[in-house]
């Protein structure tokens, strides 16, 4: 009986500690996933993202983990055409649309948090591809 809790407890320790390798061995790469990927999407993606309206049915995730830059998590809409309901989104959140830009990518900050968090919002419109970007800059 002893025997069986013994390794139960080496069972447990050696599954955990695989998974807490797996987990650490990826995290100097980014991350691509979809809401089915069950331990990506729920440990990845960042509330903001995870509540961002579904302009598509069509889309996936992106987890950047920095390496040297801020941390950013990203939805990226496959055959997309507007980004109304994101602006809507993000005004809803309090951010607002910066005049400066990072090339294309638009820039959304808090008025009141420049230096804080930001969103980048970007349209391609030869692949209709709308990428949502939260970078932490906390």
């Amino acid at each position: 009986m002893m025997r069986c809790g013994a390794l139960a407890s080496i069972t447990a320790l050696t599954f955990g500690g695989l998974l807490l390798w797996l987990v650490i061995s990826g995290s100097d790469k980014t991350t691509v996933y979809t809401e089915k990927d069950f331990f990506s999407y729920h440990t990845l993606t960042q509330k903001y993202i995870e509540n961002a309206p579904r302009i598509t049915d069509n889309y996936y995730f992106e987890a950047h983990p920095g390496d040297g830059y801020s941390p950013s998590n990203s939805i990226i809409f496959k055959g997309a055409t507007d980004t109304a309901a994101l602006h809507a989104y993000l005004e809803k959140l309090g951010y607002v649309k910066q005049k400066r830009s990072l090339g294309e990518k638009e820039i959304w900050a808090k008025p009141d948090q420049l230096d804080g968090d930001l969103f980048y919002l970007y349209f391609n419109p030869t692949t209709h591809e709308i990428e949502l970007t939260r970078v932490l800059n906390n």
